[in-house]
């Protein structure tokens, strides 16, 4: 059995201003920061044996400031990285309602069908995904490993791993450093945690309202 701690990144400020990020690399802001030093006093007394993060800042940074008490190596993974949005990357949700109206209300309504102009689809990146989870997984047995990626990465691999379809991609929430923990078995695998934030509760810092 391969225990994963999937945890998605800190806060940044176009989750803030709702500005699709995709992948742009964007930093943590100061909030962000603090949220995952609270998610490394979370952690401080797990064992973990291999880390392993999107290449995209916001998530490398998580990992270091989460992990900074284990003195992991933390290895970059390109097949973590998050959702191409294409040419909507860099705009406000808003903006992106007004140039584009159908695409955005079916991306609200009906995800899976919908391909921003220049960008990916939810079925690719579930599928790059969850083949590097699954490797992962695999080379690690027996052991306890932490992958950092982004909201969407997230959603699709928890789906994934419960044999859901990609349509229910609205239906999983992924808040800001929110921590999941699945068991790979031999059956298949076992989900422990979803969205965990009560680490949070410690601090003095912000959860957004919303998962964008």
């Amino acid at each position: 059995m391969t225990t994963i701690l999937l945890v998605r990144h800190g806060e940044t400020a176009w989750n803030r201003s709702k500005i699709f990020r995709g992948t742009r690399d964007v930093p943590l802001n100061e909030n962000g920061r603090a949220q995952a030093a609270l998610l490394g006093e979370r952690l401080r007394s797990r064992r973990i044996d291999a880390a392993y993060s999107s290449p995209l800042g916001r998530a490398r940074e998580t990992a270091e400031c989460a992990l900074v008490h284990c003195g992991l190596a933390i290895a970059s993974e390109p097949r973590l990285i998050d959702f191409d949005y294409g040419d909507w990357t860099g705009l406000e949700e808003g903006e992106v309602a007004r140039r584009w109206p159908e695409l955005f209300a079916e991306w609200g309504s009906n995800p899976v069908s919908v391909r921003p102009p220049g960008g990916d689809t939810l079925a690719a990146l579930a599928d790059r995904a969850f083949e590097c989870m699954e490797e992962l997984a695999a080379s690690h047995a027996g052991q306890t490993i932490a992958l950092f990626a982004h909201r969407v990465v997230n959603k699709l691999l928890m789906l994934k791993a419960l044999e859901l379809g990609v349509e229910r991609f609205p239906f999983i929430r992924q808040d800001n450093v929110s921590l999941n923990e699945l068991q790979r078995t031999e059956a298949g695998y076992v989900i422990c945690t979803v969205n965990d934030t009560s680490h949070l509760r410690e601090g003095s810092v912000e959860l957004l309202k919303e998962d964008f």
